[in-house]
């Protein structure tokens, strides 16, 4: 669960974009541009609602929740992890549409890895969803 977790940190994100620019530059010409424009989107978004929110995580209003990563900030709504998860895999699910439902699997995988993790409740996560799958949307509505 903490592996899955550190997918949602995005360090892998721009080598998806590298092997998408290796193997299909026309592809790469519309998925990063998008991945530019989704991911400030997602995160000027996200850090608006977590400073509005303020919602505490379970593992600092819990004593019982122990979290077993630690925290990039303080509040938990909604969660970035799922919410950059979900971009990631809208966008290339647009660009390969095999590859939509494997990407919003892995995507869950890592909302449920956080709630595991006690760093998130689950309306975090389900607001991550949105979150994601609305940034990268956008982002193709500006684009194209």
């Amino acid at each position: 669960m903490r592996l899955l977790s550190r997918y949602g940190d995005g360090w892998l994100y721009p080598v998806f974009g590298l092997l998408i620019w290796i193997f299909n530059k026309e592809g790469a010409a519309f998925i990063i541009p998008a991945a530019l424009i989704a991911f400030p989107i997602e995160i000027l978004l996200q850090l608006a609602l977590k400073f509005s929110f303020r919602r505490n995580r379970p593992c600092l209003d819990i004593p019982e929740v122990v979290g077993l990563v630690s925290l990039p900030e303080h509040y938990g709504f909604p969660s970035g992890h799922t919410a950059g998860a979900f971009v990631i895999a809208t966008l290339i699910g647009t660009l390969y549409p095999g590859f939509l439902i494997p990407g919003y699997i892995l995507g869950l995988l890592v909302g449920l890895s956080r709630i595991y993790n006690g760093v998130h409740y689950p309306g975090d996560v389900l607001a991550g969803v949105f979150l994601g799958i609305g940034a990268a949307r956008l982002s193709l509505i500006i684009l194209y």
